[in-house]
């Protein structure tokens, strides 16, 4: 088995950093292994913690950085790795003790390009029982997920998640000027072949945390929206049907933000916009997509953080 880089950014992660970090070194499987740790510029006393519990932890690297973002902490990390294939980890997510094994081997017998296990969730303090596989899971491809990622970003959680590392350069890596780099990652990576799904918890998500990301609402919509006209953005070469059916994803999204907060006026301009995208009308639908940002009333740069 070839060797697997275990990739984790932090942000004012303190209280969950022990248990993230022993579940990493508590991985099955005959691989040599490092671990790429990069503290965004924390507060909470992180940093300090990573650099006591991983002094005695071979191949271990840690990065600190002032706060960029998720995005451009973990793309410093994959730029410091040197194995082949990419652990990614949320520093308040458990992996599975076989996660990693299951992941890999998934993705290299399937001929993937990215593996994706299913999660679920702990709360922080419980005793955790992880089920025991004697048999393997049988793993199923998503053909062609171009149009499914176009189509939202459900699938996706970074810890959840194994790819290769030159996979991820290749496609640029994460969107540094977003929060979601699950999301935009998967997206890019769509392009170059299949993704493999594996019916099987391979991680555990706090059910509650302090500054979550995706306790915010807004600013996930207004993200996964950016990300999606980027991309569009800088594939001119897509389907012209496909260009057109991100923006009336986009537009639909800011269409039912307005409904839901009362913005009557500006749901009729989202609604008229996907609307003509279902006809391939709009000129520009990736400068129409980021048009749609302005829905959610979030500034991706008032508040980084992870």
């Amino acid at each position: 088995m070839s060797g697997v880089s275990f990739i984790v950014t932090v942000y004012n992660k303190l209280p969950f950093l022990s248990d993230v970090l022993a579940a990493i070194r508590a991985q099955q499987g005959d691989f040599a292994r490092e671990y790429v740790l990069v503290d965004d510029g924390s507060t909470d006393g992180s940093l300090d913690f990573l650099r006591r519990a991983t002094t005695a932890w071979e191949s271990c690297r840690i990065i600190a950085q002032r706060n960029r973002g998720a995005s451009a902490a973990m793309n410093a990390a994959v730029a410091a790795a040197t194995l082949p294939y990419l652990k990614l980890v949320d520093a308040d997510d458990i992996l599975a003790p076989d996660a990693t094994l299951r992941l890999y081997n998934a993705l290299t017998e399937s001929g993937a390009i990215l593996a994706i296990g299913r999660g679920a969730h702990y709360e922080l303090g419980q005793a955790r029982n992880w089920t025991s596989h004697d048999e393997p899971v049988e793993w199923r491809l998503l053909h062609k997920p171009l149009k499914r990622m176009l189509h939202s970003n459900t699938l996706m959680n970074p810890t959840a998640m194994l790819l290769r590392r030159d996979d991820y350069l290749r496609v640029g890596g994460a969107d540094e000027d977003v929060c979601c780099q699950d999301y935009s990652i998967a997206l890019r990576l769509s392009q170059l072949g299949d993704f493999v799904c594996v019916p099987t918890i391979v991680a555990l998500q706090p059910v509650s945390a302090p500054r979550r990301l995706t306790d915010n609402q807004a600013r996930i919509l207004h993200d996964v929206t950016m990300a999606l006209g980027h991309f569009v953005a800088c594939h001119p070469e897509l389907p012209t049907r496909l260009k057109a059916y991100a923006l009336q994803r986009a537009a639909m999204r800011a269409m039912l933000w307005t409904k839901r907060h009362g913005h009557g006026k500006n749901q009729l301009r989202y609604a008229l916009l996907a609307f003509a995208a279902r006809f391939s009308t709009v000129p520009d639908p990736a400068k129409a997509i980021l048009r749609c940002c302005d829905a959610f009333g979030y500034n991706p740069r008032a508040m980084l953080g992870n």
